[in-house]
């Protein structure tokens, strides 16, 4: 990464064994924009690191409560991007990042309003009937080296 706050800061969550279950990173001309999640139990570490960097965090942004939500849409087409944030939109459901790939789009959203934005969802998906929803019941950790 060429951000050097973003390079610090995932260096010192590496360094105290942080997971990121979330992370993405954009550059448009000469900016680089890093976003990531960890668990809410290291909120508080990931705070003191910020608080602890040699230079002003004015640019960084700490949001709590966010959750990710992954849609494997087989054999659907891109446009059920648009039709998924045109509706997230038009239900006022925030979106802070938006990430696709061959197989996925996953958004990062308020974890309270999860279930919230299924419903709002089943207006432009309708899932199989051996659908699979889960949400996560346990987190692993690596042990202190």
């Amino acid at each position: 990464m060429s951000d050097p706050p973003a390079e610090k800061i995932l260096t010192r969550l590496a360094e105290k064994n942080i997971n990121i279950p979330f992370l993405c990173s954009d550059s448009v001309t000469d900016k680089t924009t890093t976003h990531f999640c960890v668990d809410h139990s290291d909120a508080g570490q990931v705070d003191q690191i910020i608080t602890l960097l040699p230079y002003s965090a004015k640019n960084i942004t700490t949001i709590r409560g966010i959750g990710l939500l992954t849609l494997f849409p087989h054999r659907n087409s891109l446009g059920l991007l648009g039709r998924i944030i045109n509706t997230l939109a038009r239900h006022d459901l925030a979106v802070y990042t938006c990430v696709t790939s061959i197989s996925a789009l996953a958004f990062t959203t308020d974890f309270n309003q999860l279930d919230c934005i299924v419903e709002k969802l089943l207006d432009v998906i309708e899932l199989p009937q051996n659908h699979a929803p889960f949400r996560q019941e346990f987190q692993l950790k690596q042990p202190p080296r």
